[in-house]
């Protein structure tokens, strides 16, 4: 989600010199709602078993592109985009990041995935781009997830928390999270929990029961109803992970938590969130970009090292600064 939620300035790019209706993009199913009701969008091709790797590349022929951006570059990339002209394929600088995980040997400038987006556009951005996601209508709502949405976009003070992770390496512990509830509930209308592993799923579960203002929408939301519902918040604390980009592109204030990765991946979330790492030096940080089902040390201290109070202190300045 992270990767696609980053390519929201090339769009930006594209409309501001093109205009709108200029571009076509092919992803998957799962991710068109971060991308369709944006202007630059003229239409999205999405890659599963209906349409093939052969089929679009019939359609990229057919619709004969002045230029095709490979913003992902692997396999399935090169495989529909080999022998047209004009492809500009992003530069990973996957020896750097190697470098970076396997030995520590740090070898800046490390410049952030958007910046490498827009090179390949031969626009060369000395600072980290903003943006803003286009935001779904509310008829996307469905009418079981209509009273909490409800709910939510009645509360002034509307915060929103994403314990889980794409791997369970890259999240913080749930004994953390609860520990972060248990001190700022009442400073709250609403505190929504989202995600939607099975281990957050089980915890938000058990921590809401009989909470009204505690809504828990873990593995119950659609990827449209999840921006609407963030976009109604006043303030995101998660780890690094899709919902963390979509809450900053949201315009709200985002808190991130980096333990086994580190910024220097280039995946930050657009628009100065602001980040929490680990407040000791571990000679295994950072070992992945992606994460692991277990931490390749067993001890996992680049998390369990954060404690409860450093995120509570950083929710409540955050919201004495969006108050004052």
């Amino acid at each position: 989600m992270g990767d696609v939620a980053l390519t929201m300035p090339v769009l930006d790019y594209l409309l501001t010199h093109n205009g709108p209706s200029c571009a076509d993009y092919i992803t998957k199913k799962t991710f068109k709602p971060l991308i369709e009701h944006h202007p630059a969008i003229n239409h999205v091709y999405i890659l599963d078993k209906d349409l093939s790797i052969g089929k679009l590349r019939r359609i990229i022929r057919k619709n004969k592109y002045l230029t095709l951006l490979d913003l992902h570059r692997n396999l399935r990339s090169y495989l529909l985009t080999l022998g047209f002209r004009d492809v500009h394929r992003i530069k990973k600088e996957l020896i750097k990041r190697f470098l970076l995980s396997k030995f520590k040997i740090y070898r800046p400038p490390y410049p952030h995935v958007t910046q490498k987006y827009l090179k390949t556009l031969g626009v060369h951005e000395n600072v980290i781009p903003s943006s803003s996601l286009y935001i779904p209508s509310e008829e996307e709502i469905r009418p079981e997830n209509r009273d909490h949405y409800t709910q939510w976009k009645s509360g002034i003070r509307n915060l929103i928390l994403a314990p889980g992770a794409s791997k369970p390496s890259k999240m913080l512990p749930l004994e953390t999270w609860e520990k972060v509830l248990e001190d700022i509930s009442q400073e709250w209308d609403n505190i929504l929990i989202i995600g939607n592993g099975k281990a957050e799923a089980t915890w938000a579960e058990k921590i809401s029961q009989g909470k009204k203002s505690l809504i828990n929408m873990t593995h119950r939301l659609t990827l449209g109803e999840l921006i609407l519902f963030i976009n109604q918040g006043t303030l995101f604390a998660g780890n690094d992970s899709g919902p963390a980009h979509l809450a900053a592109l949201c315009g709200i204030k985002t808190v991130v938590i980096f333990g086994q990765t580190v910024p220097e991946y280039g995946f930050v979330p657009l628009n100065s969130p602001s980040l929490i790492e680990p407040p000791i030096h571990l000679v295994c940080r950072p070992c992945s970009h992606l994460g692991f089902d277990q931490c390749p040390k067993k001890h996992h201290l680049c998390m369990r090292s954060i404690d409860a109070q450093t995120l509570i202190n950083e929710i409540r300045y955050l919201l004495r600064e969006k108050s004052a």
